[in-house]
């Protein structure tokens, strides 16, 4: 008497173990069904029976991935840059600060290296300290940096031979202004000034001269502090202005 294709989880049992089987093993199959291997073959192909993939298995166990140390901090970093120019291949980088969220400001000055003395067109040796610590964070933000600071680091990044920042994110509190604010300025001097979050004051244009050309020491520390007011000014602004955050993009 020939046998009614199975059911249920009968059946469900009989494709898991068919497709385990190699031609004789399904031929001993067919048998247990009272069928042949034929009739076997027709009812997959009739109901549409496919192989079920296994579950994908993790390569490595609990302990180890909770041991494993993350290649970035997963933190918010606020940047900013003052250079000679504001194109990179007009112009020396002078001083930059990098101030993880709620920390302190680590800042990097150009006269701080042996070849600010004798060469101050090599800023390689501080571009290079810049993206050793720009790439330890995972979201970068910066005012106006989208257009600025990111491609003028990019540029020097490149000529100096340094590797390509890694996959990280950017927010441009220039860009939340732009998209959400009606004001007279979008600058960060007249956005701090207007929502009372610090003094955002400018610095004379012949200190950079005299920063750039002379080597002046007096200069750079003036630049320094504005550098440092600048990002501290920028993550008071980026915790006002996150809320009307769209999307966190790529940087």
């Amino acid at each position: 008497m020939r046998q009614k294709r199975p059911t249920g989880s009968e059946w469900e049992s009989l494709v898991d173990e068919w497709y385990k089987l190699d031609h004789s093993g399904k031929v001993d199959l067919a048998e247990k069904y009272n069928s042949t291997y034929g009739t076997l073959k027709h009812w997959l192909s009739d109901e549409g029976a496919t192989r079920k993939e296994p579950s994908p298995k993790m390569s490595i166990d609990i302990d180890e991935l909770l041991g494993m140390k993350p290649r970035v901090k997963l933190d918010i970093c606020c940047f900013d840059i003052e250079s000679s120019n504001l194109t990179a291949d007009f112009a020396i980088l002078l001083t930059a600060c990098i101030k993880p969220y709620g920390q302190a400001p680590i800042v990097f000055r150009a006269d701080a290296y042996d070849a600010w003395k004798t060469n101050r067109a090599n800023d390689a040796p501080i571009t290079k300290d810049i993206s050793d610590e720009l790439r330890k964070h995972a979201i970068v933000v910066a005012h106006y940096g989208a257009r600025f600071d990111v491609p003028f680091m990019r540029a020097k990044m490149l000529k100096h031979g340094l590797d390509p920042l890694p996959p990280m994110f950017g927010i441009d509190t220039w860009r939340i202004a732009k998209q959400n604010f009606q004001v007279s300025s979008r600058r960060l001097k007249n956005l701090a000034n207007f929502f009372e979050i610090g003094d955002k004051s400018g610095v004379e244009g012949g200190l950079w001269m005299s920063a750039a050309y002379e080597g002046s020491r007096e200069a750079m520390n003036k630049i320094v502090e504005h550098n440092v007011q600048d990002v501290l000014v920028l993550e008071r602004l980026a915790s006002i202005t996150f809320p009307y955050l769209r999307s966190i993009p790529r940087l």
